[in-house]
């Protein structure tokens, strides 16, 4: 993997007037933006929003951004692959993965606070540039911690009933993450969030256009997928570890969400850097 292909650092010069934020980074890549100073406005709407404050827009959701004279900040463009690594497999995972879904922006008002992001992204900016060192698992490190801050911070806007729909969601798949490999039965994830099947179906199709069963085997795929490219462990270890009684059974889930095997999956997914994998890879986007 190039780095080029793993994050792109968009400078940006101090704005001596009003002027119009244009990223160079792929269309393909989330935005991440870290507003020093001055103010930050959404073309044609009226929302802005004044710095110190870090803003994220998800790679299919880039807005229209301008600045007033004098405001400084650094963009970075991410990509799917950063950001499953730094997100991550863990249960906490779940709120970082539904806090970059969509776009957010957050004021940071604590000067504590201002100066861990900057520093964090000033270390993201020399591990991206420095040719010695471009270490993925470093800046996956660096970004999670960023989200985190802003995570600490976030409170999204309550309006008609969407806290609760929220929170039914974020528990759904808190218990995704902790038994997506005991394979258990949407059913029972409906029995344990003391909610009916029927609610669990909508507000899963309305706020991610999936159903449950399509999240949970989303998730186990992009496992899978995690595994086959990121380890050399046979697909009878793969299949055991994620809770399939054999390979061939495995190998038969995979094929059907995929169209590929395991084996051809792991093949492709191995060839040298330069071949364009981001489609077929899809580890992020998979488990929304």
């Amino acid at each position: 993997m190039q780095i080029q292909d793993y994050a792109v650092l968009d400078h940006q010069k101090e704005a001596l007037h009003m002027r119009t934020i244009r990223t160079r980074h792929p269309r393909n890549f989330a935005t991440l933006l870290m507003l020093d100073s001055g103010v930050l406005s959404w073309k044609d709407t009226e929302r802005e929003i004044e710095g110190p404050a870090l803003c994220f827009w998800p790679a299919h959701d880039r807005p229209r951004l301008q600045t007033g004279a004098g405001a400084q900040m650094k963009i970075l463009g991410l990509s799917e692959s950063l950001l499953a690594d730094a997100l991550g497999a863990k249960a906490e995972s779940v709120h970082l993965r539904m806090l970059v879904e969509h776009p957010f922006d957050v004021g940071l008002s604590d000067a504590n606070r201002v100066l861990k992001v900057n520093a964090l992204l000033d270390w993201f900016q020399t591990e991206l540039t420095d040719p010695e060192a471009r270490s993925p698992m470093s800046l996956a490190a660096y970004l999670r911690i960023v989200l985190i801050q802003a995570l600490r911070v976030h409170r999204p806007d309550p309006a008609d009933g969407a806290l609760e729909k929220t929170s039914i969601l974020r528990r759904f798949r808190h218990l995704v993450e902790l038994h997506y490999r005991d394979h258990w039965l949407v059913p029972q994830y409906a029995e344990e969030l003391g909610v009916d099947y029927d609610r669990l179906h909508r507000i899963c199709k309305r706020e991610t256009r999936r159903s449950p069963a399509e999240l949970v085997h989303e998730r186990l795929t992009a496992e899978a997928k995690a595994r086959l490219e990121k380890t050399g462990h046979p697909l009878k270890k793969i299949a055991s570890d994620l809770g399939f009684a054999d390979a061939t059974r495995f190998s038969h889930f995979f094929k059907r969400r995929t169209e590929m095997s395991p084996g051809a999956y792991r093949a492709v997914v191995s060839r040298p850097e330069g071949d364009n994998l981001a489609e077929l890879k899809q580890g992020f986007s998979d488990w929304p």
